[in-house]
């Protein structure tokens, strides 16, 4: 049996798509119809507002003109002058009846009645509203709605004129049922007047029946809206309520109301045909849906429950749909390729999640996982750190492809040695053996991993430095194992084994290096004095005068005290700070030059540099721009870098130095003789000094070995037409030893320590004659200046 498309199945749906669609149109003809009706009573209680409004404006019109006519009546103005209450009451009464009103009176400015025809006001009672008697004196006249002896009156009141004004005249139309029904009658609504006290009983007059107001007063909060109108029976009244008279605490409230049940009768009906219509479409929807629903839903059901099983991780249970199309049975076909290789790749990712990419090795955050699984089981292990030496090099050298190669090796030796082992970053590995290892299995363990490695016919010789920590004797929490392996690893590449099991007094170096570091910081952001250069001499042999000096960074912390260079120019290097420490020196050196310079004081200056700062492109000009805007000249400035910083990255190094040379600063390699240095290397460096280290000088006059080893250096400088300066020179011996050999330049304590800019001009004159090799048996000792 041929398979159905799924257009077949889509032609069975247009019925119900039009079912719809006639909803859809049906439903936006009872919005209009609904709408325009909410419109329409809108407008019409809109109307009766102004109806409302001017019926009530025409009769203020005709009592403005009645009490007008009144109080320009000259007998009137007689009597109320001469005060003859006889004559004032009748001329009320007849004027009153003559314009039909229903109140008639006279008022002192005193707010007394004089005269009146209501029964409602007494001669010499308190008129009810003197905010209105104040208004009136003031303007000559004001109108108002007034409640008087329970009654509602639309009133005037003016002021007699005789010409100032003597009295006030009082005119006045009762607001009644009659006049409600009439308005409702004139604006086809039903009106309602209240009149609310501020603390007294309101007072209401409506043309609606006493026991629907509450449906009124209801109705005023309400608004029409769709499923309102044809529907509910409740609320039959839409009412606009609007204020229209406000006095000493009375307010006059009127309330205009629809009756909609009967301007929805008509509505309503076609509504409801509306919905009968729309009813029956959706069933008829509803019943072609169901029809194609069978044929459709049934396979796509299945599918789904294949899905949710796939979500849940069943990658392996086999798809059999039952398709009545073919778009659904290429679905299924489509769904099970999907199912595999989702299953495929999920396995690679839980891989990738768990595994360094590059090794197959556990990466950091799994092995932390296990690291906390072993913890929680409270049984005791060991953890190794390893990190490969000079790993950063091999990647200079031969390239990252033979790094990667090197590291993949790696981890095979690993996998072999069973445990769990783990790639951290670079170098950086840990392995967690699945016993303790002793001293013995720990050297036999580093023979198999140091064992050369020839990666794509390149040997390598692998060394690790290697650290160890054990649970829970060093580490309770995975947290604090980890930091204390780095410090133990990083502690063994300074020990001759390369080994290092954590101790606590390792951690406490090392906090003390942060609290270094971050003292360190704190110093160089700050203006204080706590950083500062000291100078010592430099001895030229062949002049015996002092034209050099070195410049020597020195801290006095408030905290820790004297913090020694050795340790925090190491901390700042390996913190990234060295560049802002060289700055602060170079800057320091340039103003104690200047200050120098404008004394008469002329001497070179020797700035120590690191690896770091060689390499860093901005320091030469930098420097070069400071010497100018100082004035200073470029001969004031030497540079010494280390043997061992300038064989890190030779290249490199040679590249930058010849930058320093070709703007003419002098440079020397210090501490020379304890580096690796190649004579290759050596004969291609744009230096002008070899600064030989003083491991060799401090006992050259004892130690045969220290002579053979300066006078070859010295020998290897003369060649390559480089100066010798000798340092750590410490007693007149070892003078005369450097001196005999031809060396340019000494330093040390013989001559002098290293002493503050301000005490240098001191000790020049001093010692501006002082002949350091003598004859005699007296030796020279240097004299400390506080």
């Amino acid at each position: 049996m041929a398979l159905r498309t799924l257009n077949y199945g889509i032609l069975k749906l247009v019925g119900g798509l039009l079912c719809l669609t006639t909803c859809s149109i049906l439903v936006s003809v009872w919005i209009s119809t609904t709408n325009h009706a909410r419109k329409q009573v809108a407008q019409g209680l809109d109307i009766g507002q102004n109806i409302f409004t001017q019926v009530l404006a025409s009769r203020e019109s005709q009592l403005y003109n009645s009490a007008d006519v009144l109080t320009a009546d000259f007998g009137f103005i007689q009597s109320v002058a001469s005060q003859d209450k006889d004559t004032i009451t009748s001329v009320l009464f007849n004027h009153g009846e003559r314009i039909s009103a229903d109140l008639m009176a006279l008022l002192s400015f005193d707010g007394n009645v004089i005269s009146s025809t209501s029964t409602g006001l007494g001669s010499n009672d308190p008129f009810p509203a003197k905010e209105l008697i104040r208004k009136a004196i003031s303007s000559g006249g004001v109108a108002s709605i007034l409640e008087i002896d329970k009654q509602l009156y639309q009133v005037i009141l003016l002021t007699v004129n005789a010409p100032v004004p003597i009295a006030i005249a009082v005119v006045g139309f009762e607001i009644n049922q009659a006049l409600i029904e009439e308005l409702s009658a004139i604006t086809k609504l039903n009106t309602t007047i209240e009149l609310s006290h501020a603390g007294g009983q309101n007072m209401t007059i409506s043309s609606v029946p006493n026991n629907e107001l509450i449906n009124v007063y209801d109705s005023v909060k309400l608004e029409l809206d769709i499923l309102r109108s044809p529907f509910e029976r409740e609320h039959r009244f839409f009412s606009k309520r609007f204020l229209l008279s406000e006095l000493e605490g009375r307010q006059v409230w009127i309330i205009l109301s629809e009756d909609i049940n009967q301007l929805f009768s008509e509505f309503n009906l076609l509504q409801l045909e509306i919905t009968f219509i729309t009813l029956l479409s959706i069933g008829l929807t509803l019943l072609m849906g169901a029809v194609f629903a069978r044929n459709l839903t049934l396979p796509l059901t299945n599918l789904e429950i294949m899905a949710q099983r796939v979500a849940r991780g069943d990658y392996h249970k086999h798809i059999n749909i039952q398709a009545n199309s073919k778009e659904i049975d290429n679905l299924a076909i489509a769904f099970s390729v999907m199912q595999e290789n989702v299953c495929s790749r999920e396995e690679k990712i839980q891989f990738q999640a768990s595994h360094d990419v590059l090794t197959g090795l556990y990466n950091r955050y799994q092995i932390s996982t296990i690291i906390q699984q072993k913890m929680s089981e409270q049984k005791p292990f060991q953890a190794f750190g390893m990190n490969i030496l000079g790993y950063r090099g091999i990647n200079d050298v031969f390239g990252y492809q033979i790094g990667d190669s090197c590291l993949q090796s790696l981890a095979v030796r690993f996998m072999k040695l069973g445990g769990q082992a783990a790639r951290l970053g670079g170098g950086e590995l840990l392995w967690l053996p699945d016993q303790f290892i002793n001293e013995k299995a720990l050297l036999e363990l580093r023979q198999q991993l140091e064992q050369p490695l020839e990666v794509d016919n390149t040997v390598l010789n692998i060394r690790f430095s290697i650290g160890v920590t054990c649970f829970p004797d060093d580490a309770e929490d995975t947290q604090t194992l980890f930091r204390r392996l780095s410090i133990a690893v990083d502690h063994a590449r300074r020990e001759k084994n390369l080994f290092q099991a954590y101790r606590q007094d390792l951690e406490e170096n090392y906090l003390y290096r942060l609290e270094v570091l971050n003292e360190l910081k704190q110093a160089l952001s700050s203006t204080q004095s706590e950083l500062a250069v000291f100078y010592q001499p430099k001895l030229s042999l062949n002049t015996g005068k002092i034209s050099k000096v070195e410049a020597l960074i020195r801290w006095n912390n408030k905290r820790l005290g004297f913090v020694s260079p050795e340790l925090f120019i190491l901390v700042a290097e390996q913190a990234g700070l060295i560049n802002q420490v060289t700055n602060w020196v170079i800057d320091r050196v340039i103003y104690d030059l200047r200050q120098w310079d404008q004394i008469g004081i002329s001497l070179q200056v020797a700035i120590n540099l690191s690896v770091h700062d060689v390499t860093n492109i901005d320091l030469l000009p930098g420097v070069v721009q400071r010497l100018k805007l100082a004035g200073l000249g470029k001969n004031k400035l030497a540079f010494e870098i280390t043997e061992s910083d300038l064989m890190k990255e030779p290249e490199k190094a040679i590249e930058q130095l010849q930058a320093f040379r070709t703007y003419g600063f002098n440079l020397a390699i210090d501490d020379f003789g304890t580096g690796y240095s190649s004579l290759s290397y050596l004969k291609n460096m744009p230096v002008t000094e070899l600064k030989i280290d003083k491991s060799f000088i401090l006992k050259l006059d004892q130690q045969l070995e220290d002579q053979n080893i300066v006078q070859t250096i010295i020998a290897l400088a003369r060649t390559f037409k480089l100066e010798i300066v000798a340092e750590g020179v410490e007693n007149e011996a070892t003078l005369r030893l450097l001196n005999a050999w031809g060396c340019d330049w000494i330093q040390g304590y013989f001559i002098s320590k290293p002493m503050a800019s301000d005490q240098i001009q001191r000790w020049l004159e001093e010692h501006g004659t002082t002949k350091w090799i003598r004859n005699d048996i007296e030796k020279y000792r240097y004299k400390k200046y506080a």
